[in-house]
């Protein structure tokens, strides 16, 4: 088997940038994917520039944050905010306009682009991949690059994905052994398989923004750990990137 320990939320906060770092340098992850209108955008760019290596890819959201682009009205609140959770958002999917969507997608992805990073993948803040799939499939193709496996999603076409797409590493989730389970369902297949992470180091920022928080410095710790490496090597299981599929 093959895993890919992608780390969401690049770019979220300075002390997320320095957890994904510490997570490839030392660690297992080497994959992430970048929120285009975060806080440490830059800081995040800068760090993916001295880290070639470090595979990186789209984080797309319609509910983190502040838009790139004005005038969404259908995808927004009063205050010229997205709405912040993927209930809210489904909730006005009746009137979501998917051509606004299709632009600020396209806006987030030039941005990262522009910036001088190669984009690998897409994945999306708050797994709302089923809500907007006929324009991430688009713009996959468009772009020429992989996407996250959503469950619920049976038709790919030619564009690249993992097998399966996990995600039990997460809250309470975050141990050595949920790992461990991962690798015993699927050792001895084919299946590659792209395990969801969180590392970052907790900042003030993160604190602010985010209500996922005291578990990320967990995950760093067990994503960096001698004891995980041993063991995926015990096992032979590859640690790939979406660069690889």
């Amino acid at each position: 088997m093959k895993i890919i320990f992608n780390a969401d939320d690049f770019g979220i906060s300075p002390g997320a940038v320095y957890g994904i770092l510490e997570s490839y340098r030392r660690g297992v992850v080497k994959s992430t994917t970048l929120l285009a209108n975060s806080p440490a955008f830059d800081l995040a760019v800068e760090v993916a520039k001295e880290n070639p290596g470090l595979d990186i890819g789209a984080h797309l959201t319609l509910t983190f944050g502040y838009p790139l682009l004005q005038g969404l009205e259908t995808l927004t609140d009063d205050n010229g905010r997205f709405r912040k959770n993927y209930t809210a958002l489904e909730s006005g999917l009746a009137n979501v306009d998917m051509e606004e969507v299709e632009r600020e997608l396209t806006a987030q992805i030039e941005k990262i682009l522009g910036a001088g990073i190669t984009i690998s993948h897409f994945d999306t803040h708050h797994s709302i991949e089923l809500l907007i799939y006929p324009v991430q499939h688009k713009l996959a193709e468009k772009y020429g690059v992989s996407i996250r496996r959503h469950s619920d999603v049976s038709d790919f076409g030619a564009i690249k994905t993992p097998d399966l797409f996990d995600t039990s590493f997460y809250a309470d989730g975050v141990s050595f052994e949920t790992i461990k389970k991962i690798v015993q369902e699927h050792i001895g297949t084919n299946d590659v398989v792209e395990v969801m992470t969180h590392p970052a180091y907790i900042d003030e920022t993160l604190r602010e923004i985010s209500s996922y928080v005291e578990p990320r410095i967990k995950e760093v710790s067990i994503l960096t750990s001698r004891e995980l490496q041993a063991y995926l090597g015990q096992q032979e299981v590859e640690i790939i990137s979406f660069r690889d599929l």
